[in-house]
Protein backbone atom coordinates (compact mmCIF):
# COMPACT_ATOMS: atom_id res chain seq x y z
CA UNK A 1 0.00 0.00 0.00
CA UNK A 2 1.35 3.48 -0.84
CA UNK A 3 1.50 6.27 1.73
CA UNK A 4 2.03 9.98 2.09
CA UNK A 5 4.41 10.60 4.98
CA UNK A 6 4.58 13.84 6.93
CA UNK A 7 7.72 14.12 9.04
CA UNK A 8 7.11 15.07 12.65
CA UNK A 9 9.34 17.06 14.99
CA UNK A 10 10.56 16.66 18.53
CA UNK A 11 11.06 12.92 18.16
CA UNK A 12 7.38 12.19 17.50
CA UNK A 13 6.57 9.44 14.99
CA UNK A 14 5.94 10.44 11.39
CA UNK A 15 2.33 10.79 10.25
CA UNK A 16 1.41 8.23 7.57
CA UNK A 17 -1.61 8.71 5.34
CA UNK A 18 -2.59 5.56 3.42
CA UNK A 19 -3.65 5.94 -0.22
CA UNK A 20 -6.46 3.76 -1.54
CA UNK A 21 -6.59 2.36 -5.09
CA UNK A 22 -7.93 4.93 -7.55
CA UNK A 23 -8.13 8.66 -6.90
CA UNK A 24 -7.19 10.28 -3.57
CA UNK A 25 -7.88 14.00 -3.19
CA UNK A 26 -5.56 15.93 -0.88
CA UNK A 27 -6.20 19.34 0.69
CA UNK A 28 -7.19 21.19 3.83
CA UNK A 29 -10.96 20.71 3.38
CA UNK A 30 -12.47 17.84 5.34
CA UNK A 31 -14.17 16.41 2.27
CA UNK A 32 -10.77 15.22 0.96
CA UNK A 33 -9.52 11.65 1.20
CA UNK A 34 -6.33 12.98 2.81
CA UNK A 35 -6.90 16.02 5.03
CA UNK A 36 -3.81 18.13 5.76
CA UNK A 37 -4.43 21.20 7.88
CA UNK A 38 -1.88 23.64 6.49
CA UNK A 39 -2.70 27.20 5.42
CA UNK A 40 -0.53 26.98 2.27
CA UNK A 41 -2.75 24.21 0.83
CA UNK A 42 -5.84 24.88 -1.24
CA UNK A 43 -9.14 23.41 -0.05
CA UNK A 44 -8.81 20.69 -2.70
CA UNK A 45 -5.14 20.93 -3.63
CA UNK A 46 -4.17 17.81 -5.63
CA UNK A 47 -5.20 14.26 -6.49
CA UNK A 48 -2.99 11.18 -6.18
CA UNK A 49 -4.03 8.36 -8.52
CA UNK A 50 -3.00 4.86 -7.44
CA UNK A 51 -3.24 2.59 -10.48
CA UNK A 52 -1.94 -0.94 -11.21
CA UNK A 53 0.80 0.47 -13.45
CA UNK A 54 1.98 3.12 -10.99
CA UNK A 55 1.09 6.19 -8.95
CA UNK A 56 0.89 9.79 -10.15
CA UNK A 57 0.04 13.18 -8.67
CA UNK A 58 -2.19 15.76 -10.40
CA UNK A 59 -2.37 19.41 -9.29
CA UNK A 60 -6.01 20.57 -9.14
CA UNK A 61 -5.41 24.24 -9.87
CA UNK A 62 -3.91 25.01 -6.46
CA UNK A 63 -2.79 28.51 -5.62
CA UNK A 64 0.63 27.62 -4.17
CA UNK A 65 1.48 24.73 -6.48
CA UNK A 66 2.57 21.10 -6.33
CA UNK A 67 6.26 20.16 -6.41
CA UNK A 68 8.07 16.84 -6.96
CA UNK A 69 11.80 16.79 -6.30
CA UNK A 70 11.76 20.59 -5.98
CA UNK A 71 10.21 21.15 -9.42
CA UNK A 72 6.70 22.54 -9.86
CA UNK A 73 4.49 20.09 -11.74
CA UNK A 74 0.96 19.83 -13.06
CA UNK A 75 1.09 16.03 -13.29
CA UNK A 76 3.94 13.68 -12.47
CA UNK A 77 4.59 9.97 -11.87
CA UNK A 78 5.72 9.12 -8.36
CA UNK A 79 8.21 6.55 -7.17
CA UNK A 80 9.18 5.30 -3.75
CA UNK A 81 11.07 7.95 -1.77
CA UNK A 82 10.05 10.95 -3.91
CA UNK A 83 9.87 14.28 -2.08
CA UNK A 84 6.47 15.82 -2.60
CA UNK A 85 5.61 19.39 -1.60
CA UNK A 86 2.05 20.69 -1.58
CA UNK A 87 2.15 24.46 -1.17
CA UNK A 88 4.76 24.88 1.56
CA UNK A 89 4.09 21.49 3.20
CA UNK A 90 6.88 18.90 2.65
CA UNK A 91 5.82 15.27 2.29
CA UNK A 92 7.35 11.98 1.20
CA UNK A 93 5.84 9.30 -1.01
CA UNK A 94 6.48 5.72 0.08
CA UNK A 95 5.42 2.32 -1.17
CA UNK A 96 5.55 -0.92 0.73
CA UNK A 97 8.18 -3.06 -0.91
CA UNK A 98 7.10 -6.42 -2.27
CA UNK A 99 9.20 -9.48 -3.09
CA UNK A 100 11.14 -9.16 -6.32
CA UNK A 101 9.36 -10.46 -9.40
CA UNK A 102 10.68 -13.63 -10.92
CA UNK A 103 13.45 -12.91 -13.38
CA UNK A 104 13.90 -9.33 -12.15
CA UNK A 105 17.24 -8.04 -11.02
CA UNK A 106 18.30 -4.58 -9.96
CA UNK A 107 21.46 -2.91 -11.33
CA UNK A 108 23.15 -3.62 -7.99
CA UNK A 109 22.28 -7.34 -8.33
CA UNK A 110 23.60 -7.36 -11.89
CA UNK A 111 26.88 -5.80 -10.76
CA UNK A 112 27.20 -8.37 -7.99
CA UNK A 113 26.73 -11.11 -10.54
CA UNK A 114 29.55 -9.71 -12.66
CA UNK A 115 32.11 -9.01 -9.93
CA UNK A 116 30.69 -10.77 -6.85
CA UNK A 117 32.33 -13.07 -4.37
CA UNK A 118 34.36 -15.77 -6.04
CA UNK A 119 35.16 -13.68 -9.09
CA UNK A 120 38.29 -14.65 -10.90
CA UNK A 121 41.12 -12.17 -10.53
CA UNK A 122 43.43 -12.05 -13.51
CA UNK A 123 46.95 -11.21 -12.39
CA UNK A 124 47.35 -9.10 -15.54
CA UNK A 125 44.42 -6.89 -14.67
CA UNK A 126 43.01 -5.31 -11.53
CA UNK A 127 39.39 -5.66 -12.68
CA UNK A 128 37.35 -8.21 -10.71
CA UNK A 129 35.61 -10.26 -13.37
CA UNK A 130 33.77 -13.55 -13.59
CA UNK A 131 35.12 -15.30 -16.66
CA UNK A 132 38.80 -14.92 -17.46
CA UNK A 133 38.61 -15.54 -21.21
CA UNK A 134 39.44 -12.46 -23.35
CA UNK A 135 36.09 -12.39 -25.14
CA UNK A 136 34.26 -12.85 -21.89
CA UNK A 137 36.31 -10.10 -20.27
CA UNK A 138 35.50 -7.55 -22.98
CA UNK A 139 31.81 -8.33 -22.75
CA UNK A 140 31.86 -8.25 -18.95
CA UNK A 141 33.62 -4.86 -18.85
CA UNK A 142 30.98 -3.38 -21.15
CA UNK A 143 28.25 -4.83 -18.96
CA UNK A 144 29.92 -3.41 -15.86
CA UNK A 145 30.09 0.08 -17.40
CA UNK A 146 26.47 -0.17 -18.51
CA UNK A 147 25.44 -1.25 -15.04
CA UNK A 148 27.46 1.56 -13.46
CA UNK A 149 25.63 3.99 -15.76
CA UNK A 150 22.28 2.61 -14.58
CA UNK A 151 23.26 2.81 -10.92
CA UNK A 152 24.49 6.38 -11.24
CA UNK A 153 21.54 7.53 -13.33
CA UNK A 154 19.12 7.71 -10.40
CA UNK A 155 18.44 11.35 -9.46
CA UNK A 156 20.40 12.06 -6.29
CA UNK A 157 22.12 15.10 -4.77
CA UNK A 158 25.79 15.58 -5.59
CA UNK A 159 26.75 14.75 -1.99
CA UNK A 160 25.14 11.32 -2.42
CA UNK A 161 26.52 10.65 -5.92
CA UNK A 162 30.20 11.22 -5.06
CA UNK A 163 30.53 8.54 -2.33
CA UNK A 164 28.67 6.09 -4.54
CA UNK A 165 31.20 6.56 -7.33
CA UNK A 166 34.06 5.77 -5.00
CA UNK A 167 32.35 2.75 -3.41
CA UNK A 168 31.70 1.29 -6.86
CA UNK A 169 35.39 1.56 -7.72
CA UNK A 170 36.34 -0.24 -4.54
CA UNK A 171 34.00 -3.08 -5.54
CA UNK A 172 35.19 -3.35 -9.14
CA UNK A 173 38.96 -2.84 -8.92
CA UNK A 174 41.72 -4.43 -6.88
CA UNK A 175 42.82 -1.24 -5.15
CA UNK A 176 43.77 -0.28 -1.64
CA UNK A 177 42.64 3.34 -1.79
CA UNK A 178 40.46 5.59 -3.94
CA UNK A 179 40.21 9.36 -4.11
CA UNK A 180 37.76 11.48 -6.10
CA UNK A 181 38.87 15.05 -6.62
CA UNK A 182 36.87 17.83 -8.29
CA UNK A 183 37.68 21.34 -9.34
CA UNK A 184 35.82 24.01 -7.41
CA UNK A 185 34.95 27.50 -8.59
CA UNK A 186 38.05 29.65 -8.38
CA UNK A 187 40.48 26.77 -7.75
CA UNK A 188 43.44 26.02 -10.03
CA UNK A 189 43.51 22.32 -9.21
CA UNK A 190 41.01 19.74 -7.97
CA UNK A 191 40.39 19.20 -4.28
CA UNK A 192 39.52 15.94 -2.56
CA UNK A 193 35.79 15.36 -2.20
CA UNK A 194 35.68 11.69 -1.21
CA UNK A 195 38.52 9.37 -0.11
CA UNK A 196 38.13 5.74 0.83
CA UNK A 197 40.39 2.83 1.71
CA UNK A 198 39.90 -0.85 2.46
CA UNK A 199 38.45 -1.46 5.91
CA UNK A 200 41.72 -2.92 7.09
CA UNK A 201 43.49 0.36 6.51
CA UNK A 202 43.15 3.73 8.19
CA UNK A 203 41.62 6.40 5.97
CA UNK A 204 43.43 9.59 5.23
CA UNK A 205 42.43 12.56 3.11
CA UNK A 206 46.01 13.15 1.98
CA UNK A 207 47.27 9.72 0.91
CA UNK A 208 47.10 10.44 -2.82
CA UNK A 209 49.98 11.93 -4.74
CA UNK A 210 49.22 15.52 -5.59
CA UNK A 211 51.94 15.35 -8.23
CA UNK A 212 50.11 12.52 -10.01
CA UNK A 213 46.75 14.26 -9.67
CA UNK A 214 48.12 17.56 -11.00
CA UNK A 215 49.76 15.77 -13.92
CA UNK A 216 46.48 14.10 -14.97
CA UNK A 217 44.32 17.16 -14.42
CA UNK A 218 46.50 19.54 -16.40
CA UNK A 219 47.07 17.16 -19.34
CA UNK A 220 43.58 15.65 -19.41
CA UNK A 221 44.91 12.13 -19.92
CA UNK A 222 45.25 9.05 -17.74
CA UNK A 223 48.46 7.87 -16.11
CA UNK A 224 49.75 4.54 -14.82
CA UNK A 225 52.77 4.36 -12.56
CA UNK A 226 54.20 0.85 -12.30
CA UNK A 227 56.24 1.76 -9.26
CA UNK A 228 55.79 5.32 -8.10
CA UNK A 229 58.76 5.03 -5.73
CA UNK A 230 61.18 4.88 -8.66
CA UNK A 231 59.14 6.81 -11.26
CA UNK A 232 61.27 9.82 -12.30
CA UNK A 233 58.11 11.86 -13.01
CA UNK A 234 57.40 11.98 -9.28
CA UNK A 235 60.90 12.17 -7.88
CA UNK A 236 60.91 14.24 -4.75
CA UNK A 237 57.18 13.72 -4.06
CA UNK A 238 56.83 13.50 -0.29
CA UNK A 239 53.41 11.81 -0.62
CA UNK A 240 54.77 9.03 -2.82
CA UNK A 241 57.74 8.39 -0.59
CA UNK A 242 55.96 8.79 2.73
CA UNK A 243 52.95 6.71 1.68
CA UNK A 244 55.05 3.90 0.25
CA UNK A 245 52.95 4.04 -2.92
CA UNK A 246 53.89 1.28 -5.36
CA UNK A 247 51.30 0.93 -8.12
CA UNK A 248 49.02 3.84 -8.87
CA UNK A 249 46.82 5.11 -11.67
CA UNK A 250 44.68 8.13 -12.25
CA UNK A 251 42.20 9.15 -14.94
CA UNK A 252 40.52 12.46 -15.72
CA UNK A 253 36.86 12.92 -14.93
CA UNK A 254 35.75 14.56 -18.18
CA UNK A 255 32.42 16.12 -19.07
CA UNK A 256 32.78 16.20 -22.84
CA UNK A 257 36.16 17.75 -23.42
CA UNK A 258 36.19 19.60 -20.11
CA UNK A 259 38.19 18.09 -17.22
CA UNK A 260 36.21 18.57 -14.01
CA UNK A 261 38.22 16.29 -11.75
CA UNK A 262 40.43 13.23 -11.26
CA UNK A 263 39.90 9.64 -10.11
CA UNK A 264 42.94 8.27 -8.28
CA UNK A 265 43.58 4.69 -7.12
CA UNK A 266 46.67 3.01 -5.75
CA UNK A 267 48.10 -0.23 -4.39
CA UNK A 268 50.62 -0.12 -1.57
CA UNK A 269 52.23 -3.55 -1.86
CA UNK A 270 52.40 -4.75 -5.48
CA UNK A 271 54.31 -2.92 -8.23
CA UNK A 272 53.15 -3.22 -11.86
CA UNK A 273 49.61 -3.97 -10.65
CA UNK A 274 47.76 -1.85 -13.19
CA UNK A 275 47.73 -2.40 -16.93
CA UNK A 276 46.75 -0.28 -19.91
CA UNK A 277 43.46 -2.19 -19.92
CA UNK A 278 42.83 -1.07 -16.33
CA UNK A 279 43.59 2.55 -17.20
CA UNK A 280 41.21 2.48 -20.16
CA UNK A 281 38.52 1.06 -17.91
CA UNK A 282 39.17 3.73 -15.26
CA UNK A 283 38.92 6.42 -17.95
CA UNK A 284 35.58 5.03 -19.16
CA UNK A 285 34.40 4.82 -15.57
CA UNK A 286 35.46 8.47 -15.11
CA UNK A 287 33.28 9.48 -18.07
CA UNK A 288 30.29 7.75 -16.46
CA UNK A 289 31.09 9.47 -13.17
CA UNK A 290 31.34 12.88 -14.87
CA UNK A 291 27.91 12.41 -16.45
CA UNK A 292 26.41 11.49 -13.08
CA UNK A 293 28.04 14.49 -11.39
CA UNK A 294 26.88 16.93 -14.08
CA UNK A 295 23.35 15.50 -13.95
CA UNK A 296 23.29 15.89 -10.17
CA UNK A 297 24.56 19.46 -10.45
CA UNK A 298 21.98 20.24 -13.13
CA UNK A 299 19.20 18.76 -10.99
CA UNK A 300 20.34 20.86 -8.03
CA UNK A 301 20.40 23.97 -10.23
CA UNK A 302 16.91 23.25 -11.55
CA UNK A 303 15.65 22.73 -8.02
CA UNK A 304 17.22 26.02 -6.92
CA UNK A 305 15.64 27.76 -9.90
CA UNK A 306 12.29 26.16 -9.08
CA UNK A 307 12.51 27.46 -5.51
CA UNK A 308 13.47 30.92 -6.79
CA UNK A 309 10.67 30.86 -9.37
CA UNK A 310 8.21 29.80 -6.68
CA UNK A 311 9.43 32.67 -4.51
CA UNK A 312 9.10 35.17 -7.37
CA UNK A 313 5.59 33.92 -8.16
CA UNK A 314 4.58 35.02 -4.67
CA UNK A 315 5.19 38.65 -5.67
CA UNK A 316 5.11 39.02 -9.46
CA UNK A 317 2.74 38.08 -12.26
CA UNK A 318 3.82 34.99 -14.26
CA UNK A 319 4.43 37.16 -17.36
CA UNK A 320 7.46 38.85 -15.76
CA UNK A 321 8.91 35.96 -13.76
CA UNK A 322 10.77 34.57 -16.79
CA UNK A 323 12.72 37.79 -17.48
CA UNK A 324 13.41 38.19 -13.77
CA UNK A 325 14.88 34.68 -13.61
CA UNK A 326 17.32 35.69 -16.34
CA UNK A 327 18.37 38.85 -14.51
CA UNK A 328 21.46 38.14 -12.47
CA UNK A 329 21.29 41.32 -10.41
CA UNK A 330 17.59 41.59 -9.84
CA UNK A 331 16.92 41.49 -6.13
CA UNK A 332 20.59 42.07 -5.41
CA UNK A 333 20.21 45.84 -5.79
CA UNK A 334 17.73 48.49 -4.75
CA UNK A 335 16.57 50.92 -7.39
CA UNK A 336 14.40 54.03 -7.63
CA UNK A 337 11.07 53.80 -9.42
CA UNK A 338 7.94 55.85 -10.03
CA UNK A 339 4.97 53.68 -9.07
CA UNK A 340 1.31 53.52 -8.23
CA UNK A 341 0.59 51.82 -4.91
CA UNK A 342 -2.69 50.10 -4.02
CA UNK A 343 -3.55 49.52 -0.37
CA UNK A 344 -6.65 47.43 0.42
CA UNK A 345 -8.10 46.62 3.84
CA UNK A 346 -11.08 44.58 5.07
CA UNK A 347 -13.53 46.91 6.84
CA UNK A 348 -14.33 45.97 10.44
CA UNK A 349 -12.03 42.98 10.35
CA UNK A 350 -10.86 43.29 13.97
CA UNK A 351 -14.41 43.11 15.28
CA UNK A 352 -15.27 40.29 12.89
CA UNK A 353 -12.24 38.17 13.84
CA UNK A 354 -13.09 38.49 17.53
CA UNK A 355 -16.36 36.67 16.80
CA UNK A 356 -14.74 33.83 14.82
CA UNK A 357 -12.52 30.94 15.81
CA UNK A 358 -8.86 31.36 14.72
CA UNK A 359 -9.24 28.53 12.18
CA UNK A 360 -12.28 30.26 10.67
CA UNK A 361 -10.31 33.51 10.32
CA UNK A 362 -7.51 31.69 8.51
CA UNK A 363 -9.97 29.91 6.21
CA UNK A 364 -11.64 33.23 5.43
CA UNK A 365 -8.36 34.93 4.50
CA UNK A 366 -7.24 31.90 2.50
CA UNK A 367 -10.32 32.24 0.32
CA UNK A 368 -10.16 36.03 0.10
CA UNK A 369 -6.45 36.70 -0.60
CA UNK A 370 -5.98 34.34 -3.59
CA UNK A 371 -8.88 36.03 -5.40
CA UNK A 372 -7.42 39.48 -4.79
CA UNK A 373 -3.86 38.41 -5.67
CA UNK A 374 -5.03 36.92 -8.97
CA UNK A 375 -6.62 40.26 -9.85
CA UNK A 376 -3.35 42.07 -9.11
CA UNK A 377 -1.43 39.66 -11.34
CA UNK A 378 -3.99 39.87 -14.16
CA UNK A 379 -3.38 43.61 -14.27
CA UNK A 380 0.42 42.98 -14.16
CA UNK A 381 0.95 44.40 -10.72
CA UNK A 382 3.44 43.27 -8.09
CA UNK A 383 2.08 41.82 -4.86
CA UNK A 384 4.27 43.56 -2.34
CA UNK A 385 2.96 42.10 0.92
CA UNK A 386 0.09 41.02 3.14
CA UNK A 387 -0.25 42.85 6.45
CA UNK A 388 -2.83 41.03 8.54
CA UNK A 389 -6.02 41.50 6.53
CA UNK A 390 -4.46 44.23 4.36
CA UNK A 391 -2.96 43.83 0.90
CA UNK A 392 -0.39 46.09 -0.75
CA UNK A 393 0.33 45.97 -4.48
CA UNK A 394 2.50 48.09 -6.76
CA UNK A 395 2.47 48.97 -10.44
CA UNK A 396 5.63 50.28 -12.12
CA UNK A 397 8.13 47.62 -10.94
CA UNK A 398 9.80 45.50 -12.10
CA UNK A 399 8.30 46.40 -15.52
CA UNK A 400 6.91 49.94 -15.91
CA UNK A 401 3.98 50.68 -18.21
CA UNK A 402 2.67 54.08 -19.36
CA UNK A 403 -0.77 53.17 -18.00
CA UNK A 404 0.28 51.79 -14.60
CA UNK A 405 -2.16 54.08 -12.78
CA UNK A 406 -5.00 52.86 -15.03
CA UNK A 407 -4.07 49.24 -14.33
CA UNK A 408 -4.01 49.84 -10.59
CA UNK A 409 -7.40 51.54 -10.54
CA UNK A 410 -8.90 48.87 -12.79
CA UNK A 411 -7.62 46.24 -10.37
CA UNK A 412 -9.16 48.09 -7.40
CA UNK A 413 -12.57 48.23 -9.08
CA UNK A 414 -12.36 44.60 -10.07
CA UNK A 415 -11.56 43.72 -6.46
CA UNK A 416 -14.85 45.32 -5.40
CA UNK A 417 -16.81 43.32 -7.99
CA UNK A 418 -14.99 40.08 -7.08
CA UNK A 419 -15.85 40.64 -3.41
CA UNK A 420 -19.53 40.83 -4.32
CA UNK A 421 -19.23 37.41 -5.93
CA UNK A 422 -17.44 36.04 -2.85
CA UNK A 423 -20.15 37.44 -0.59
CA UNK A 424 -22.83 35.86 -2.78
CA UNK A 425 -21.05 32.50 -2.54
CA UNK A 426 -20.79 32.76 1.26
CA UNK A 427 -24.51 33.50 1.65
CA UNK A 428 -26.24 35.55 4.29
CA UNK A 429 -24.12 34.37 7.16
CA UNK A 430 -20.99 36.28 6.16
CA UNK A 431 -20.33 39.49 4.26
CA UNK A 432 -17.09 41.38 3.76
CA UNK A 433 -16.48 44.96 2.75
CA UNK A 434 -13.17 46.46 1.74
CA UNK A 435 -11.86 49.99 1.43
CA UNK A 436 -9.07 50.79 -1.01
CA UNK A 437 -6.59 53.64 -1.38
CA UNK A 438 -4.26 54.46 -4.30
CA UNK A 439 -1.34 56.86 -4.46
CA UNK A 440 1.49 57.44 -6.96
CA UNK A 441 5.04 58.71 -6.65
CA UNK A 442 8.69 57.69 -6.13
CA UNK A 443 9.87 54.69 -4.08
CA UNK A 444 13.03 52.71 -3.49
CA UNK A 445 12.34 49.13 -4.56
CA UNK A 446 14.28 45.89 -4.18
CA UNK A 447 15.27 43.06 -1.89
CA UNK A 448 15.24 44.41 1.63
CA UNK A 449 17.26 42.32 4.06
CA UNK A 450 19.34 39.21 3.34
CA UNK A 451 20.28 38.30 -0.26
CA UNK A 452 19.46 34.67 0.60
CA UNK A 453 15.97 35.54 1.78
CA UNK A 454 13.94 37.14 -0.99
CA UNK A 455 11.66 39.80 0.47
CA UNK A 456 10.84 42.47 -2.07
CA UNK A 457 9.68 45.76 -0.64
CA UNK A 458 8.96 49.33 -1.69
CA UNK A 459 10.08 52.02 0.71
CA UNK A 460 9.08 55.67 0.63
CA UNK A 461 6.47 58.24 1.54
CA UNK A 462 4.39 57.15 -1.46
CA UNK A 463 3.55 53.84 0.21
CA UNK A 464 2.77 55.55 3.52
CA UNK A 465 0.35 57.95 1.84
CA UNK A 466 -1.41 55.10 0.02
CA UNK A 467 -2.09 53.50 3.42
CA UNK A 468 -3.45 56.85 4.71
CA UNK A 469 -5.71 57.18 1.67
CA UNK A 470 -7.01 53.67 2.35
CA UNK A 471 -7.71 54.61 5.98
CA UNK A 472 -9.67 57.65 4.79
CA UNK A 473 -11.90 55.47 2.60
CA UNK A 474 -15.25 54.26 3.93
CA UNK A 475 -16.37 50.63 3.58
CA UNK A 476 -16.93 49.90 -0.08
CA UNK A 477 -15.02 53.00 -1.27
CA UNK A 478 -12.07 53.23 -3.65
CA UNK A 479 -10.19 56.52 -3.18
CA UNK A 480 -7.29 57.78 -5.26
CA UNK A 481 -4.92 60.66 -4.63
CA UNK A 482 -4.52 63.64 -6.92
CA UNK A 483 -1.08 62.27 -7.88
CA UNK A 484 -2.72 59.08 -9.16
CA UNK A 485 -5.51 60.99 -10.95
CA UNK A 486 -2.91 63.01 -12.88
CA UNK A 487 -1.27 59.78 -14.10
CA UNK A 488 -4.48 58.27 -15.56
CA UNK A 489 -4.21 58.03 -19.33
CA UNK A 490 -7.95 57.59 -20.10
CA UNK A 491 -11.19 59.26 -19.03
CA UNK A 492 -13.13 56.01 -18.79
CA UNK A 493 -13.15 56.05 -14.99
CA UNK A 494 -16.01 57.75 -13.19
CA UNK A 495 -14.35 59.96 -10.53
CA UNK A 496 -15.90 62.20 -7.90
CA UNK A 497 -13.67 64.90 -6.33
CA UNK A 498 -13.88 65.12 -2.55
CA UNK A 499 -13.21 67.99 -0.17
CA UNK A 500 -9.59 68.06 1.08
CA UNK A 501 -9.03 65.31 3.62
CA UNK A 502 -6.65 65.61 6.57
CA UNK A 503 -4.60 62.44 7.12
CA UNK A 504 -2.16 61.43 9.82
CA UNK A 505 1.45 62.36 9.12
CA UNK A 506 0.72 65.04 6.48
CA UNK A 507 0.69 68.72 7.31
CA UNK A 508 -1.50 69.60 4.33
CA UNK A 509 -4.85 67.97 3.55
CA UNK A 510 -4.91 65.57 0.60
CA UNK A 511 -6.94 66.07 -2.56
CA UNK A 512 -8.76 62.78 -3.05
CA UNK A 513 -11.19 61.37 -5.61
CA UNK A 514 -13.78 58.66 -5.14
CA UNK A 515 -13.83 56.09 -7.95
CA UNK A 516 -17.22 54.72 -8.84
CA UNK A 517 -17.40 50.98 -8.89
CA UNK A 518 -20.12 49.21 -10.81
CA UNK A 519 -21.50 45.90 -11.90
CA UNK A 520 -19.86 44.49 -15.06
CA UNK A 521 -22.69 45.68 -17.37
CA UNK A 522 -22.50 49.17 -15.89
CA UNK A 523 -18.73 49.21 -16.24
CA UNK A 524 -19.02 48.57 -19.97
CA UNK A 525 -21.21 51.70 -20.25
CA UNK A 526 -18.67 53.72 -18.28
CA UNK A 527 -15.87 52.54 -20.56
CA UNK A 528 -17.94 53.69 -23.57
CA UNK A 529 -18.05 57.14 -22.02
CA UNK A 530 -21.83 57.21 -21.46
CA UNK A 531 -22.59 60.25 -19.25
CA UNK A 532 -24.21 59.43 -15.95
CA UNK A 533 -23.83 55.68 -16.39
Amino acid sequence: MPYLVRSSTAGAPDERFPLKPGGNTVGRSRENDVVLLDASLSRVHARIDVEPDGTSVLDLGSRNGTFVGGLRVLQCRLKHGDTLQLGELPLRFEEETSPARSGYSSPEMTLHGLIGAGAEIDKTSAIHLRGPLPMQRSEAKLKILLTVSQILSSPEPVDAVLPRIVELLLQILDVHRVALLLQEDGSDEPVAKVVRSRKTMAESDSFFSRSIVRHVFERGEGLVSDDALVDPRFAGSATVAGGSIRSSMAAPVKAGERVIGVLYVDHRSIPNRYSREDLEFLGAFGSQAAQAIENARLTAKLQEEAVRRSSLLRFFPPSVVGPLMGSADFGARVRDADVTVLFSDISGFTAMSSELAPREVVDLLNRYFPVMADIVFRHEGTLEKYIGDALMAIWGVPTPHPDDADRALSAALEMRRALERLNAAWGEGRRLEIHVGLNSGPVAFGNIGSPQYVQFAAIGDTTNVSARVCTAAQPGEVLISEATRRRLTTSRFALEPLPPVAVKGKAEPLLLHRARWAAPEETREIERGVPGA
